[in-house]
């Protein structure tokens, strides 16, 4: 009795459908070289600032911080993740893995002003994160400052005072509070472990 040779090309099909699998995914996977960021810190700092200025009226209006991270494209564009939502001090930042794309930055807000939240520098969590994580990071502060994280070095510097970026109407300069422009993680230490300035 004949064997049916349907089952033969359902068999012969599949193969071929898993090889165009295969081939497909492979060709989207890309080698280390074509993973390495191209576009200078410059450039995506720029691009850092704006996405922080947009995010700045929800972060105040919801008291929370908001995050997300840089990414540049196998192309030499850059993009953002959906943005994620914290709470008051703190934001967990989902990393991603997709062919083509290559994390160069996290960032994140700084929620509404609060007499008793140091918010105007980058925390602690801020640099370590960023220093674990090997990419820069840049924060937004409720007073509208800018700060860059530079994972190579642990130290945080300010791009730009306050109103550089949108800032909290409910905002209140403290004349005692002496901001420095590069914080590490030891000054940070030594500044949060410090007796509060009386504001």
């Amino acid at each position: 009795m004949l064997k049916s040779p349907v089952p033969r090309v359902v068999y012969i099909l599949f193969a071929i459908v898993f090889a165009i699998i295969v081939a497909r995914a492979w060709s989207n996977v890309k080698g280390t070289d074509a993973l390495q960021p191209s576009l200078p810190q410059s450039t995506v700092q720029a691009f850092a600032r704006q996405q922080l200025d947009a995010l700045q009226p929800a972060s105040f209006a919801g008291n929370q911080e908001l995050c997300g991270i840089i990414y540049e494209t196998s192309e030499g564009t850059l993009g953002v993740t959906r943005q994620s939502e914290g709470d008051v001090a703190t934001c967990d930042i989902s990393f991603f893995d997709e062919p083509g794309m290559v994390p160069v930055a996290s960032f994140h807000t700084h929620g509404s002003h609060s007499p008793q939240y140091d918010g105007e520098v980058p925390s602690l969590i801020d640099i370590q994160s960023d220093v674990a994580s090997g990419i820069d990071g840049y924060v937004a502060t409720p007073g509208g400052r800018f700060w860059h994280i530079d994972h190579d070095s642990g130290a945080a510097r300010l791009v730009c005072g306050p109103g550089c970026l949108a800032q909290d109407p409910a905002y209140v300069p403290c004349a005692d509070d002496r901001i420095a422009e590069i914080y590490t993680a030891e000054t940070l230490a030594a500044r949060f472990t410090a007796p509060r300035f009386p504001c």
